[in-house]
This record gives structure tokens, C-alpha cells and sequence, in this order.
């Protein structure tokens, strides 16, 4: 006997209600039509897809640095609306603070204040500009100003919102790119106050992972070692310098090595790796073991970001030779050398987990070699000195 359905028995719906009856919606062969995305297009031909946001006027030219290698998934931010005006980066957003008159003046508080009714729109611009495909996204600030040092908490928390909005890592893929202020300008109480007071709090957020990497720059040592250069050029050229560094590995691990690769996987563990990280370049024009060695070593000193690392607590590092295609082809001995060198880099670093990459490039006469350490504890002796 068949069952009863509402009242009906199955034959009903087969025999007198067959599918092939069942009626269209005129929806069904409607297409929609593509949206294009509204979202800025990365052109800096690197693996993984990096978004800056800067603040204050010190962050704002270290994002300028990176928009100008194609890093477009880009905006500033400041309370001051004329120290936005020579900024090239298209996207600028300026904070304007209760008082109506521009800038915070090193108050950490006003710059504050100022940010948190424009969260939402800073939030929206993120999304706009940005899309759903980024790997990275940096905050960049000066820790001694009132705007970066203001600021700079309250930006991680919205791009970690948008990262876990789009799918994404919050604690392992938002990372801060800061500056420390100079000893002659530590000298100012509230400065030196800015700059310890943030520095604590990224610190413990490092130390809980909730934050990946924090890269340190340090005034005081570029200072010393960019003397030379005229008033002009000074901080433009080292802004770019460290836009460059952290390029520099993203650009490499997308090329293929005939020799030893480091891929994206290899840069992303290491920029995930939590804590602190250093980065540093060399070159290298003699090619006996302690040559490439030594090299190595000026890595670690005449890095442009700040002393007093304690290596041994790295967690994962990555090392990239890059030589001329006649050099790996006429130098003997010369893969034991670069070995060598790597050795010396898993010998500071302990128990890091190392990635090594060797690159030829045609256009080289010599070997240029980079280094990215990552998972660092804080410096704590230099952070004393702000104190």
C-alpha cells in the first residue's frame, strides 16, 4: 500500500504532476554581470600581496616608500592635513583633532581621540582599497610622534578585524613597521615618554603573538651611519632603503634558482614567525670562507634597524646569495664558502629554523647577500635607554 503524502499518495505528483511541468523563473538565465573590484591593483611583481597603512608624518613617508615600488594596497593618515600634502600616495586620510587645529603636537591622547571617530572609515577604506587579496598588511608610525605612537594600536586592531573579515591570519599576518627617536631627540621628556610607553605595548603583544613581525628602526643608528648624506636626502634614502630590504625577499622567493630556491612558503614562516625581525643586506667581493662570513656578520651590524638583538632567541631566518652567473661558474670552492656563510647565520641564530636561497644574476660581478631574521625578543637594552 503506498503512503499518504499530505494527503496524497506518490503516483499523484508522478502521474499528474511530472517535473518537466514544473514552472521557470525568469531569473534562472539572467547573468549578472561582473563587478570590477575597486580594489588597488599590486604592481611590485612580488609574491605575496603586502598592504601599508601609515600614520603621523614618519609613517606616512615610510608607506610612500613602499607605494613607490608598487606596494599600491596603500593609505596615510594624519592629524595634520598639511604634512599629507607632499605625500604621493593617493590615498590619504587626515584625523582631525577635537581642537580643530592641525596636528596632535606629540600628544599621544589627541591623536587618540582623533582616531576613534574615523575607525569606520578608516575600516571601509581598507576594504575598498585593499580587496580580500592581501598576505601582509604593515602599520607604519614613528614611535616618539603623537600621531604614529597615537595611533599605531588602535591600527593594528582594525586591520586584524579585516584580516579575520577576509579569511586570514590576524595575529601571524599584521605586522609594524617603527621607527625609535634619536638620543638628541629622547632628550625631550614626552618623546622619550611616546616612544617607551608604545614600544612596551607592542612589545607584550609581540610576546603574546598576537602581532607578526615588528620591525624596529632605529634614528640613533642611521645617524651615525648616514652622516654624509645632505638634510635633502637623508630620510627619503633611508625610507627606501627599507621599503627595498623587505622587497627584496618578496621579489626573490616568486624567481626561480637553478641553484637553491627560497619560496613564498619560506618568506611567509618567517615574517609569521612572531616577535621582532631584522633585516640586512651585504656585499661581497672576495670569495674565500671568511669572506662571505664576515659579510654575514656586517649583516647583523650595519643593519639599518636597531642594536642590542639577542640573536639566539630568532625563531625562523632566512638567507639569500645572489652572485653573478661567472662567479658560480668560475670561483672553486665557492658553494662550500656560501655554506660556510649560512652556518655562520645558524650559529647566531641558534635553534631558528633557516632557509637558505642562492640566486644568479647576470648583470652582478660580485655576491650581495640578504638576511631576514625573524622571532626575535625585544631589545630590551635599547628600550632602557628611553626610559
Amino acid at each position: 500500500m503506498n503512503p499518504i503524502v499530505g494527503g496524497r499518495t506518490p503516483e499523484f505528483y508522478q502521474e499528474e504532476h511530472p517535473m518537466d511541468n514544473m514552472p521557470k523563473v525568469d531569473l534562472e538565465n539572467f547573468e549578472v554581470a561582473p563587478v570590477e573590484s575597486p580594489a588597488a591593483k599590486d604592481i611590485s611583481g612580488g609574491a605575496l600581496k603586502f598592504a601599508f597603512v601609515g600614520s603621523g608624518q614618519c609613517g606616512s613617508r615610510l608607506a610612500e616608500a613602499f607605494y613607490k615600488l608598487g606596494y599600491h594596497k596603500c593609505l596615510v593618515i594624519n592629524t595634520a592635513s598639511q604634512d599629507l600634502e607632499y605625500i604621493t600616495v593617493p590615498t590619504k586620510i587626515h584625523i582631525k583633532p577635537q581642537d580643530e587645529i592641525g596636528g596632535a603636537g606629540k600628544d599621544m591622547k589627541k591623536a587618540m581621540a582623533a582616531l576613534d571617530p574615523n575607525k569606520e572609515l578608516i575600516y571601509n577604506k581598507m576594504m575598498t582599497l585593499f580587496g580580500d587579496d592581501v598576505d601582509h598588511i604593515f602599520i607604519c608610525a614613528g614611535l616618539g610622534g603623537g600621531t604614529g605612537g597615537g595611533t599605531v594600536l588602535g591600527l593594528v586592531e582594525l586591520a586584524k578585524k579585516f584580516m579575520a573579515y577576509i579569511g586570514k591570519s590576524p595575529d601571524k599576518q599584521v605586522g609594524v613597521i617603527a621607527t625609535l627617536p634619536t638620543h638628541g631627540e629622547a632628550t625631550t621628556k614626552l618623546i622619550r615618554q611616546n616612544a617607551n610607553t608604545v614600544a612596551k605595548q607592542l612589545t607584550t603583544m609581540a610576546d603574546k603573538n598576537k602581532i607578526s613581525p615588528v620591525i624596529v628602526i632605529d634614528n640613533q643608528k642611521i645617524d651615525k651611519l648616514y652622516k654624509s648624506l645632505p638634510v635633502k636626502q637623508f630620510y627619503p634614502t633611508i625610507n627606501s632603503s627599507v621599503a627595498q630590504l623587505l622587497h627584496i625577499f618578496n621579489f626573490i622567493s616568486l624567481q626561480p634558482s637553478q641553484y637553491t630556491p627560497c619560496d613564498p612558503t619560506d618568506l611567509q614562516s618567517v615574517l609569521e614567525a612572531g616577535g621582532y625581525m631584522v633585516l640586512g643586506v651585504s656585499a661581497v667581493n672576495e670569495f674565500a670562507e671568511e669572506s662571505i662570513s664576515d659579510a654575514l656578520r656586517q649583516n647583523l651590524t650595519r643593519t639599518l634597524l636597531a642594536d642590542d638583538f639577542d640573536l639566539s632567541t630568532a625563531k625562523a631566518a632566512s638567507v639569500i646569495v645572489v652572485g653573478g652567473e661567472s662567479i658560480f661558474e668560475s670561483i672553486p670552492g665557492l658553494k662550500s664558502a656560501i655554506e660556510y656563510g649560512f652556518d655562520t647565520i645558524a650559529n647566531f641564530t641558534g635553534e631558528a629554523k633557516l632557509h637558505r636561497g642562492i640566486y644568479a644574476d647576470s648583470s652582478r660581478q660580485n655576491l650581495v647577500v640578504y638576511t631576514m631574521i625573524g622571532g626575535l625578543a625585544a631589545p630590551a637594552k635599547r628600550y632602557e635607554k628611553l626610559i
